[in-house]
């Protein structure tokens, strides 16, 4: 849990010593303290050592020896911190891929300094509202429940993983069952402002959702998309599945 008697500490993991000098100088400018590693091995080291820990980590994917996504998963096996990806690649299946290591959010370079700035500050407002038990509820769906408490999703009593951006798009659903909510309110919910209009993380997002439905044996159809407007979590009180 963050102090709040100093700076967040941020972790720059990326190979190009350029792009950490100046991650580093805009990040301090930002009111953040940054720590840095320049490739994956490296990074489990100083992480490791780190005290206090890292708030977040910002992580470059394409680096030699060990990638991103596997520094990340084996960051994120120590410690529940939060991770943001940093890549020069664009396409779907990575932003999938980078997702599915539980990172909080995907952000394509170049980006502007501006725009990276405000991703921290969500996923970091996010992130320290796990430990806020104001207001915190249980939302039941037919055999999903989703713990505030916990940010845990349950299906027939198997607790599911989910990543900070898929718990938030699933919380949304869930407080609406039966409603179509708009991109708008679910990129607002996860992204922010900055998130305003990019409708491709919603579907990697709800991709990732529906895939680790099924594989803990719900239907992924139960979440129906409507093209041009948003998303909707069947009501699975009022319209249950089908019996197998």
């Amino acid at each position: 849990m963050m102090q709040t008697n100093r700076r967040p500490l941020i972790f720059v993991v990326d190979d190009e010593s350029k792009i950490r000098r100046l991650l580093t100088k805009e990040l301090e400018a930002s009111g953040f303290d940054v720590i840095c590693a320049g490739d994956g091995e490296q990074a489990l080291e100083v992480f490791g050592e780190a005290d206090p820990r890292p708030d977040l980590v910002l992580m470059d994917v394409m680096m030699p020896g060990m990638d991103g996504f596997e520094c990340a998963r084996k960051l994120t096996e120590k410690a529940d911190v939060p991770v943001i990806f940093l890549s020069a690649r664009s396409e779907p299946s990575f932003k999938l891929q980078g997702f599915d290591t539980g990172a909080d959010d995907y952000i394509t370079k170049p980006f502007l300094t501006e725009e990276l700035i405000a991703r921290i500050r969500a996923v970091m407002r996010r992130s320290s509202s796990r430990t806020d038990g104001a207001q915190q509820r249980d939302y039941q769906n037919g055999p999903m429940r989703l713990c505030e408490a916990s940010r845990s999703l349950w299906i027939n009593d198997r607790e599911v993983r989910l990543a900070d951006s898929e718990y938030h798009l699933l919380l949304a659903l869930m407080k609406h069952p039966g409603s179509v909510i708009s991109h708008e309110h679910l990129l607002q919910s996860v992204w922010g402002e900055q998130g305003a209009g990019d409708v491709q993380n919603l579907r990697v997002a709800f991709s990732r959702i529906r895939r680790k439905l099924e594989e803990n044996g719900l239907d992924g159809g139960v979440i129906s998309a409507y093209s041009g407007v948003g998303y909707m979590l069947r009501d699975l009180v009022r319209d249950p599945l089908p019996a197998n």
